[in-house]
C-alpha cells in the first residue's frame, strides 16, 4: 500500500507535464478534460457555469460527499514579477502588493502626462489612461499563458487526481475531488461551484490544494468551521507524524492564523493546504509562481499529501 502513493504521483507528473502543464485557452483546457474523461469515465462529470466563464471538472459524486478535495486547474499569464504570498506576515504581504501596485501605475501615469503635456488634449489624455489601465489588468488576467506550472498549480492538480486514483481504488465514495476552473481572474469557478452546491459551501469539509510542490513547510490553515470538525484534530495528529517521515515540517494553523488567498476562502469550511519557503526576514512565503521561474516540483511533497490524505480518509470517513 506505500508505495501506491508515490507511483500515483508520478504516473499524472508523466501526464500532464509533457502535453498538459498549459491549461489557459479553451483548447487546452478542453484537452485536459477529454484526457480525464478517458481515465476516469462516467466517474467525471463538467459542470459549466456560463456566467462565470468556467468549466468545473468533478469526479465522483460531490452532493453527497463527507468531503471534497480540490485544486485550480487554470493557468495564470505570465509575469514580470512574481505573486509573492506571505501567509503569516500580512504586512509584508500587503506592502508588496503596495509596491506592486506603484511600479504597475507610475508608468501609467508617466505615460499619461506625457500625453497630456504634448497634446493638451482632454480627451486623448483620458483615453491614453483608460486604454493603459484596461490593458494592464487585461495583461495581467488574460495575457499570454506563464509557460511553466510546476507549482502554481500542476502540484495541487497531481495531488488531487493522485488522491482520486487511490481513494478511488478503496472504493470510499464519501470523498470527491473538484478541479476548479478560473481561479486565477479571481475565484471564479469556485465561486460559482459555492452558488451550485449550497451544501458544500455551507458545511461540507473542502480541502484545497493550491502551491504544495515548493517548500519543506507544509501550511495546513482552516476556517472556523472546518477547526471544529472532530475529523480535523485526527488529522493533525497524523500530518505531524507523516510530514515527519517524509523531512518535512507541518505548519498547521489556528482559524485566521494564517492568510491564504485561493478557493477555500469560498467554502464556510474550507481549508488551504500550500508549502512554503522560510526566510529570517519575512519568515514564510511562497514566491516564483506567475513566473517562468516557476518549476520546482518535489514529488515528496505531493507524495506525503496523497499519503496524509487517503490514509486519513480510510480511517475517518
Amino acid at each position: 500500500m506505500s508505495d501506491i502513493y508515490s507511483e500515483n504521483v508520478r504516473k499524472w507528473k508523466g501526464i500532464i507535464f509533457p502535453s498538459y502543464e498549459i491549461r489557459k485557452n479553451k483548447k487546452q483546457k478542453s484537452d485536459f478534460i477529454e484526457m480525464l474523461k478517458g481515465h476516469f469515465g462516467e466517474a467525471l462529470t463538467v459542470e459549466e457555469e456560463k456566467k462565470y466563464f468556467s468549466r468545473n471538472i468533478v469526479i465522483g459524486d460531490a452532493e453527497n460527499a463527507d468531503v471534497i478535495f480540490t485544486a485550480h486547474y487554470d493557468t495564470c499569464a505570465a509575469l514580470p514579477f512574481p505573486n509573492f504570498i506571505t501567509p503569516k506576515n500580512i504586512f509584508v504581504y500587503l506592502l508588496y502588493q503596495i509596491l506592486l501596485t506603484v511600479f504597475i501605475l507610475v508608468p501609467l501615469f508617466a505615460l499619461t502626462f506625457l500625453v497630456a503635456s504634448l497634446t493638451d488634449s482632454f480627451i486623448l489624455t483620458e483615453l491614453t489612461l483608460l486604454i493603459g489601465t484596461f490593458g494592464l489588468l487585461f495583461l495581467m488576467i488574460a495575457g499570454p499563458a506563464n509557460k511553466h506550472t510546476a507549482n502554481d498549480n500542476t502540484s495541487g492538480v497531481v495531488t488531487v487526481l493522485a488522491l482520486a486514483d487511490v481513494i478511488g481504488a478503496i472504493n470510499d465514495k464519501r470523498a470527491a475531488f473538484v478541479l476548479f476552473d478560473n481561479e486565477e481572474a479571481g475565484l471564479l469557478g469556485s465561486a460559482a461551484f459555492a452558488k451550485r452546491h449550497k451544501r458544500i459551501r455551507d458545511s461540507v469539509l473542502v480541502v484545497n490544494f493550491d502551491c504544495v510542490s515548493d517548500g519543506d513547510y507544509m501550511l495546513m490553515t482552516f476556517a472556523k468551521d472546518a477547526a471544529k470538525d472532530a475529523r480535523v484534530s485526527e488529522l493533525k495528529n497524523r500530518a505531524n507524524d507523516i510530514f515527519a517521515e517524509y523531512g518535512k515540517t507541518p505548519l498547521i494553523e489556528k482559524p485566521n492564523g494564517a492568510f491564504y488567498p485561493s478557493d477555500q476562502v469560498n467554502f464556510k469550511s474550507g481549508m488551504a493546504v500550500a508549502s512554503l519557503n522560510k526566510n529570517k526576514l519575512v519568515g514564510y512565503y511562497a514566491d516564483k509562481i506567475h513566473t517562468k521561474a516557476d518549476t520546482v516540483f518535489d514529488e515528496t511533497n505531493i507524495t506525503s499529501l496523497v499519503n496524509l490524505y487517503s490514509e486519513w480518509c480510510l480511517e475517518n470517513l
